[in-house]
């Protein structure tokens, strides 16, 4: 596993075997089409097919993946030299057509099929990205977006070519990538079964192990049920589990044939409220809503102590992340002193 969530097996081994089934907590993914959907289980099936000009590490660092190097020369432009010799699963070379191509798909409004991305906003300020040569291209910023890199993570390159022959809604069905793992059947309600590409260039030299996957195919079977995903790892039909609730975790650590793992997320989870409108629009009340949460508690018996406060929606793997900050205390007292100063007739209970 790793921050974003994602599920690697580019990197997985199994022993007697070369066919891993994993269990996903989702009914159904969204779309093969990476430049096609906002949804953490899409993301997993996808990033097994197709890479990106960068990828994480497992800790959240950047490093080179399709992009062999970049440069930034001002605040509002990027310049990557991609790295050659890449093929798609169809034998197509990669370079920086397919590069441009893959995000005017994004940025420009109806740019898939007639329809947006639902991606496009998660690229900030970025207006173009031109080609410089075979193997280079330019993203232009119209402000500067210091976590562009972070972003690009995300968007994984697709070929021009097929998909100009065959339209988006074929290539989403009939996805080709220049990732690990080649597409082979499967329906998005069911379950999506991926071989290994032979020709994989190996991926981001700063991942270890380098070239083409150990497993030669991988099934991604959707399991909404978090009780059925446990009894089918039980019972050995899948190999791996995710998103099981904190107790069901908890559960598994006893069993010596399970491997129980986390790692920290990027994912925050908080109150949304509209300051423009009362009673939210005045700061006490604001300050009133946080004293009064005792956050420690839902912490601890919810998620079983498997996550911890933030003080703001910042991530401490993130950038713009303030380690000085803290978070509000459990202060009832504090609330109702706050909400009376805003004009509420309240009282702690007896």
């Amino acid at each position: 596993m790793s921050m974003d969530s994602r599920i690697n097996m580019h990197d997985v081994t199994l022993e007697g075997g070369d066919t891993i089934v994993i269990g996903l907590g989702t009914d159904r993914i969204v779309t093969l089409d990476p430049g096609n959907y906002r949804d953490r289980d899409t993301e997993t099936v996808i990033r097994n097919i197709f890479d990106a000009l960068v990828t994480r590490t497992w800790d959240g660092n950047v490093v080179p993946e399709i992009a062999e190097s970049w440069e930034i020369p001002d605040p509002t432009t990027y310049v990557f030299k991609i790295r050659e010799g890449i093929k798609f699963h169809n034998g197509e070379p990669l370079d920086a057509d397919d590069v441009v191509f893959t995000f005017e798909r994004v940025i420009n409004e109806n740019g898939i099929g007639g329809q947006t991305s639902p991606r496009q906003g998660l690229l900030g300020p970025l207006s173009s990205v031109t080609k410089i040569d075979q193997y280079t291209v330019q993203f232009n910023l119209e402000s500067p977006f210091p976590v562009l890199l972070q972003a690009l993570c995300h968007f994984q390159i697709v070929p021009k070519d097929y998909v100009t022959e065959v339209g988006d809604q074929v290539f989403a069905e009939k996805p080709v990538g220049a990732g690990p793992f080649k597409f082979k059947e499967g329906r998005l309600n069911d379950q999506i079964v991926l071989t290994r590409f032979e020709d994989y260039y190996g991926g981001s030299p700063d991942l270890p192990p380098v070239g083409p996957a150990s497993m030669n195919t991988v099934v991604f079977r959707m399991m909404p049920d978090p009780a059925t995903r446990v009894a089918a790892l039980k019972a050995g039909e899948i190999h791996i589990a995710d998103k099981l609730p904190p107790d069901m975790a908890e559960s598994l650590k006893g069993d010596p044939n399970i491997k129980v793992d986390a790692v920290p997320g990027t994912r925050t989870y908080g109150i949304e409220l509209c300051l423009t409108k009362p009673p939210f629009d005045d700061v006490r009340v604001r300050q009133a809503l946080n004293y009064a949460i005792d956050w420690d508690a839902i912490l601890e018996t919810i998620y079983r102590g498997q996550a911890v406060r933030l003080s703001t929606a910042f991530l401490p793997s993130g950038f713009g992340y303030h380690s000085e900050l803290k978070p509000y205390e459990y202060d009832p007292a504090k609330a109702v002193e706050l909400l009376r100063e805003a004009g509420f007739n309240v009282s702690l209970p007896e």
